[in-house]
């Protein structure tokens, strides 16, 4: 064995490491990123070390063994298959950078199998005979390495093809694919000149040194392609995260973070700017309708008529809530120009909304806030629009609102008032009152309402018309409800004495609590735990929450019957189905309104409709309450009327607990106890 032979051994060897070194890198690789080409590069650098370990050891072994010995044949059956799969693999890998769809494992492993029969076939063709020994060195080694070269040289063509500016890994990869494949057709060609009986090229014999130098550049290309792919993802990856940081997904407009920079700069135009703020106040009704597909349908169409009103003007659009959409600009500080705008922003959402075979109307409320005259800064800009947004939307749907300082102090009466509920809670601020009810003819007490009280620490004793409003956007409201129930059943209890008839406690109910399902479960448990019979407790509810879910009303009120509780309807008249629901639900009573009380006298056609309604009610056996009794001429009418109990401050004023118990205890009659009926 000579000196190239040994160098020719050394190089298939050391190549071999090199290609089983760089195989672990794109395996290493491919568990951190999960990226089929990693797979496929790594199949085939460990392919290729398998290649040339198996053929250096054939060549090593080649005058100690025939070409038909076992071991020699294996060897060079092994080093085919890996050869082709080499190829395969490697082909397949640098395709499925640019592939748009991945290749599936049965792909993958159809073309891995095809490569490998082929190289099996080609190191088992003409293996026991002797005379064929020319054909079997071309399968073994010429085709080898004219299929080489080829797939090398197409695809380094290939990737030069894009060659990519300031990609150094494709152009490296390209350039080493190139080198490799006309390496590897030069060394065919030199087989076939050995063949057709000339002689071999001098510098042939450096040509295995040339191979593994361009199959390091190779790897190397490859491992830096890599990397510049996995820093382009990064980056591509933290635009996507910068833009979803500045930019509404739903409908690609700037979001408040990106909304309040652009209008501070805004704000120091020399003319001023101004802030027009969108609300889109019925999503709900449009959640509940359509779905949520029908409110991001409503929204994208919103921000698309509202873009384009934007940019007719001269302004810009942004999206700073879920359900806000804003417009902003500079140099248009002039309440005629802004309210031009917000009526042409009024108009375009006016306009219907067709999807999905349904029209969708949208209703929308405008706040308009200009600087420097409501505000100097972005953000208190934003609070001025909104204020004047909220005042627009009370005051009906499609209306717009600017700024005004009283605004201000409205909304911070609103805030300070709703800190101040969250602390009456805690202190345990909340008192319950009791207005009697008499007995229409014997003018005696048979009941008392319930009614809540705030003992304000600063402001004194206050009605529900002063916080009742604020309780709902806290989410206090069914907290306040259980515990005006809890607090009146167990004063009621107090009252009941063996020796009268049986005193009850009515107590007037939000629609929140009573729509809830469990609320009869509730009541349930809130009598037990008290000792209150069922009897004793009468649930008020108004004409609008048997409205809203009529079904829904009629089961709470039967299981609320079933129990032993009465319900009665409280203002009845001032609905529009008053009778619809006396018809339908089954109440026990109702309670005329006290508007209708004031004016029986005064005017025939109320004393006509409170006669209808006693009547009406009568002949369902329902019982009847008048609330508002306030002078004896009242009491008078409504006695003769039939009124079955009333109410009101004639008899007596709301009163603490104490109080009730010293009027039961004193058995003092009512005021005007001693009036009697006239026709």
């Amino acid at each position: 064995m000579n000196d190239w032979s040994i160098l020719d051994l050394v190089v298939y060897f050391v190549g071999s490491l090199v290609a089983l070194t760089q195989a672990i890198v794109f395996a290493h690789y491919f568990r951190l990123f999960r990226r089929d080409h990693l797979l496929l590069w790594s199949v085939s650098f460990l392919s290729l070390s398998i290649y040339l370990a198996a053929s250096g050891s054939s060549w090593m072994l080649m005058n100690a063994m025939p070409s038909g010995h076992p071991f020699r044949l294996g060897l060079s059956c092994l080093s085919l298959v890996a050869a082709y799969t080499q190829v395969a693999a490697l082909i397949m890998g640098t395709m499925a950078i640019w592939r748009t769809q991945r290749w599936t494992r049965v792909q993958i492993g159809q073309a891995l199998i095809f490569a490998s029969l082929f190289g099996l076939l080609s190191g088992l063709a003409f293996a026991f005979d002797p005379q064929y020994a020319q054909e079997r060195h071309f399968l073994r080694v010429g085709l080898r390495y004219l299929i080489t070269g080829l797939a090398a040289l197409g695809m380094g063509i290939a990737i030069a093809r894009v060659w990519p500016r300031g990609r150094l890994g494709q152009q490296l990869t390209a350039v080493a694919l190139t080198l490799y494949g006309f390496d590897q057709l030069h060394v065919f060609s030199s087989y076939a000149l050995i063949a057709s009986g000339g002689s071999n090229w001098p510098w042939a014999k450096f040509t295995n040194v040339f191979s593994l130098i361009t199959q390091l550049f190779i790897g190397y290309g490859l491992v830096i392609w890599l990397l510049e792919n996995e820093r382009d993802r990064a980056e591509s990856a933290t635009d996507a995260a910068e833009r979803l940081r500045l930019f509404d997904q739903l409908t690609g407009l700037p979001n408040r973070s990106q909304m309040l920079g652009h209008l501070g700069q805004q704000m120091q135009h020399p003319n001023g700017a101004v802030l027009l703020l969108v609300r889109l106040d019925n999503l709900g009704n449009i959640a509940v309708a359509t779905g949520m597909d029908g409110v991001d349908i409503a929204l994208a169409t919103s921000a698309e008529r509202i873009e384009e009103v934007a940019r007719s003007n001269g302004m810009v659009a942004a999206r700073p809530g879920a359900d806000h959409i804003a417009l902003h600009g500079a140099g248009l500080g002039s309440e005629t120009v802004s309210q031009r705008i917000a009526e042409k922003v009024l108009a375009a959402l006016a306009l219907p909304v067709f999807w999905n075979g349904r029209e969708i109307a949208l209703e929308a409320s405008v706040g308009v806030a200009l600087a420097p005259k409501d505000a100097v800064t972005a953000d208190a800009l934003q609070s001025c629009a909104e204020m004047a947004r909220a005042r627009a939307q009370a005051e009906g749907a499609m209306r717009y609102r600017f700024y005004a300082p009283d605004l201000d102090a409205a909304a911070r009466s609103q805030l300070a008032l709703q800190s101040e509920l969250r602390t009456a809670f805690i202190n345990n601020e909340f008192v319950l009152e009791f207005q009697p009810i008499l007995d229409g003819w014997s003018l005696e007490i048979c009941g008392f309402e319930a009614l809540v009280r705030w003992q304000h620490p600063q402001r004194g004793l206050l009605a529900p018309d002063a916080f009742i409003g604020q309780l709902e956007p806290l989410g206090l409201v069914e907290a306040l409800d259980i515990w005006v129930l809890e607090q009146a059943c167990n004063c009621a209890r107090k009252w009941q004495r063996p020796d009268r008839e049986a005193l009850t406690v009515a107590v007037n109910v939000s629609a929140y609590s009573f729509q809830r399902r469990s609320f009869p479960d509730m009541i349930h448990a809130l009598l037990e735990r008290t000792g209150l019979a069922a009897a004793c407790l009468e649930i008020e509810i108004i004409e609008s929450i048997a409205l809203g879910h009529p079904e829904h009303a009629a089961l709470s009120i039967d299981r609320l019957r079933d129990l032993g509780v009465r319900v009665m309807l409280d203002d009845f008249g001032t609905g529009f189905s008053s009778l619809k629901h006396l018809r339908q639900l089954p109440f026990d009573g109702l309670k005329i309104d006290h508007s209708f009380v004031v004016d029986v006298l005064i005017d025939p056609r109320d004393a006509a409709i409170v006669r209808a309604m006693l009547s009406l009610a009568h002949s369902l056996g329902l019982e009847v309450v008048a609330e508002g009794i306030e002078t004896a001429a009242q009491l008078a009418w409504f006695q003769s009327a039939g009124c079955d109990r009333l109410q009101g401050f004639h008899f007596h004023r709301s009163m603490s607990q104490d109080a009730v118990i010293d009027l039961l205890r004193l058995g003092e009659p009512a005021v005007a106890s001693r009036q009697m009926p006239v026709s």
